[in-house]
Parts: structure tokens; sequence; C-alpha cells
């Protein structure tokens, strides 16, 4: 059976993190799943000058569910004609965007989650260790990112969590 698919443009860091996360570069998302509602409110009609991405190395693909996209309808003379429903095949500029963000999110809250077990198991371990351990267990390579940028991600995070928790009424 083939099943229709969007392209997303994610960059190739978050590729790589959902490719080492899921196995694959190809999404087949739950209905009920938060990728699936988001990629489903930004749908619309594929545009005429619209081709297939020939690099894939920053897209994933987001497979439609299409279980009611193809009608049959019974004609004379024992001939069946089916007429496919699903004309909305094509991601919005703000979808592409809305699933990127999605997917970012996921990649900082996994690392900070991965960040802070870390550190709070063993405090005598190095930040940059942790961070290169963290890019070797989801198999990320340096270059496309940086362990800098992690650094100043896990500090801009560990700065705004205890400014969070700081009441300057008691002293």
């Amino acid at each position: 059976m083939n099943r229709i698919s969007v392209d997303v443009k994610v960059g190739r860091i978050v590729r790589e993190f959902i490719v080492s996360s899921t196995g694959t570069d190809v999404l087949d998302p739950d209905k009920h799943s938060v990728v699936w509602c988001l990629t489903k409110q930004h749908l619309v009609t594929a545009p005429k000058h619209y081709t297939k991405i020939p690099d894939r190395s920053e897209y994933i693909s987001i497979l439609l569910r299409n279980r009611k996209s193809c009608d049959t309808y019974s004609v004379p003379a024992d001939r069946v004609l089916q007429v496919n429903t699903l004309f909305r095949t094509y991601l919005s500029e703000k979808g592409h965007n809305v699933i990127k963000l999605h997917f970012e999110k996921q990649l900082k809250s996994v690392f900070r989650n991965y960040m802070t077990g870390c550190i709070n198991n063993n405090p005598d371990i190095k930040i940059i260790t942790a961070i290169e351990n963290f890019c070797s267990e989801h198999k990320l390579t340096m270059d496309n990112i940086s362990v800098e940028m992690l650094k100043k991600d896990w500090y801009r995070y560990r700065l705004n969590k205890t400014a969070k928790n700081f009441c300057p009424l008691i002293l």
C-alpha cells in the first residue's frame, strides 16, 4: 500500500536526533500524537511548482494517514471507480516552522534532562564530557552541532532555572 508523505525541513542535527530516536527519517505518527495533530492542521494543497526534494540531508518525511482518502463508487457495467479525496498533501511554510520548532524543543528537553541526570548522579563529571557522552549516545555528529553551542544552552538553562527558584523576599 503506497502512502503519501510530506517532507519537512528540520535541519541536520534534528534529523540526526530523530533518526537515532526512531531508527528512520520517515515518521508514521499515531492519529492521537502531537506530530500528527500539528501536521494535519497545516496541510494545504500542493502548489503547481512543487517538486520532490533531491537532497534529503535536512529533511524528514511524515506519512499521512489516509484511511478515508479514497472513496469507492459503484458504476454501472460492473466497473468500480475510485476517487482520491485527500488533496491536502503539502505543508505550508508555517507548518514547516511549527513542526521544526516542536522537534527542536523535544531535542532540547532530552538534552537538558540528560544533563540534569548526569550532573545530579555524578557531580564530579565535567560538563564537556557529559555533552560528548550525550552526542555519542544519540549519534549526533560534531559536523552539525558544536560542543560550545550545547554548553551555552546548558549554562543558560541552568541560569534561568536558578533565577526562577530565587525569591528576593526570603533572606
